[in-house]
């Protein structure tokens, strides 16, 4: 296995300042704090960092500024994908400058593509800048879903290809391709409701986006499940369902929700970008607390 990385990747949100440039110092506190509270790996500008909505430079400065804080004390997998392919093929050369290894790219969106597209598309990306490729099936985002079938397809015929990134929310799949490829492949599942299932069939990783706000609930977890403690681990998962059914209420996408739980844990996450900017006011801030109290009130320090 050419990518191996196990255990929980939080899906690191992207701080900005209120111009919309990267806000340095608390992209630096929230990867220490990641880091002393267990997590072992990040993904970058994906879903939760909001990646695809901004700009390269300030992309080019998450890559750079996590390699920095990070220390080579956490695995860093980059996602760089977007609509437009050569922006992609800039920021994948710029992270292999740096000295990534590996990243993460989204298929094609907006157009649905061939599958024979599929293969030119990641084809073109390895080959103009030199990097093995993670692909990130976003079943919903992206408009279509990447099957077993077609990773099978796209990964023999482009040699880059490490491992996938699986958001089908399709249980059923996520064990097709842990008994097709988990032995070859790089396995990441997602999607916080499928945290425990994730790792009880046996994918090595879960990118994860609560993590954010509650590493070591996520953490403790996984731990649980590899210590065969299962009754933990369900309970682990109970609480965080119990979260997200708590964030549902809110109609907001969850990254900014956590950004306001982030600031109950005594962190600052930044703005988001302009479109997603004053998303709750006083009442519902307070709200979002009180709800919250009684299932992780403990992790709050205000």
């Amino acid at each position: 296995m050419k990518f191996k990385v196990e255990g929980v990747l939080t899906a690191l949100l992207t701080p900005l300042t209120r111009d919309g440039d990267l806000c340095i110092e608390c992209i630096k506190s929230m990867i220490e704090f990641q880091m002393n509270k267990g997590i072992g790996a990040l993904f970058l500008t994906g879903t939760y960092g909001e990646g695809v909505i901004l700009s390269n430079t300030v992309k080019q400065k998450v890559y750079k500024y996590a390699i920095e804080f990070a220390s080579n004390k956490l695995a860093l997998l980059p996602h760089v994908g977007g609509a437009d392919l050569e922006s992609i093929v800039s920021l994948a050369k710029y992270v292999s400058d740096l000295g990534y290894k590996v990243v993460s790219v989204v298929g094609p969106i907006y157009h649905r593509p061939t599958k024979k597209g599929l293969v030119e598309f990641f084809s073109y990306i390895s080959s103009k800048a030199d990097i093995d490729i993670v692909i990130y099936n976003n079943k919903g985002r992206q408009g279509y879903n990447i099957s077993p079938d077609d990773f099978e397809y796209i990964s023999r015929e482009v040699s880059a290809v490490v491992g996938i990134k699986d958001t089908s929310y399709d249980v059923e799949q996520m064990i097709e391709y842990v008994k097709r490829f988990g032995t070859k492949y790089f396995l990441g599942g997602a999607g916080d409701n499928l945290l425990y299932f994730t790792f009880i069939i046996g994918m090595h990783a879960h990118i994860c986006g609560i993590s954010n706000a509650f590493p070591e609930i996520a953490v403790e977890l996984y731990r649980a499940v590899k210590s065969r403690d299962y009754n933990r681990a369900l309970d682990l998962q109970y609480k965080i369902t119990r979260v997200r059914k708590v964030l549902a209420k809110f109609n907001l996408e969850t990254q900014e929700l956590l950004r306001e739980i982030l600031k109950f844990r005594g962190l600052n996450s930044g703005y988001p970008p302009i479109q997603m900017q004053e998303g709750l006011d006083s009442r519902q801030i307070e709200e979002l607390k009180k709800s919250l109290e009684p299932i992780v009130g403990e992790y709050f320090t205000r």
